[in-house]
């Protein structure tokens, strides 16, 4: 990865940087952090919903010291998010916001596009209302 500053702009190359995330089957792909983008107070993770069908990305999981939202904005995702309480079934264009400390995980069932970015974006916690 290469931070660079230039004509007043700040350019980050060679993402993602792979974090491995508790609860999650392989690392998630980060396109900012607070060391791609210096002092930033969150970070984003983009995946392929497409990629994900069929099956659960993660275990159920927790994060403590983050709130975190999901977006897609992709329409023709139908997909799932499973608490320990609930299964919301939702079709994007949506946004879903879990704060800190409730277990949570996504399940992609069906696309209508080639590819679908699905944005997780974690905040400090106490960045969400509850």
């Amino acid at each position: 990865m290469q931070v660079a500053q230039r004509s007043g702009v700040l350019i980050t190359q060679g993402l993602p940087v792979f974090e491995e995330v508790a609860g999650h089957h392989e690392p998630a792909p980060f396109f900012v952090t607070p060391e791609t983008v210096p002092g930033a107070p969150f970070s984003i993770a983009v995946v392929d919903a497409a990629r994900l069908l069929g099956a659960p990305h993660a275990d159920l999981h927790v994060h403590d010291d983050h709130d975190e939202i999901y977006l897609v904005a992709t329409p023709g995702l139908r997909f799932a998010v499973e608490t320990e309480d609930d299964m919301i079934e939702l079709e994007s264009p949506a946004s879903i916001s879990i704060p800190a400390g409730v277990k949570h995980r996504l399940i992609c069932h069906e696309v209508q596009t080639d590819t679908c970015p699905f944005l997780g974006i974690l905040l400090e916690k106490g960045t969400l209302p509850v």
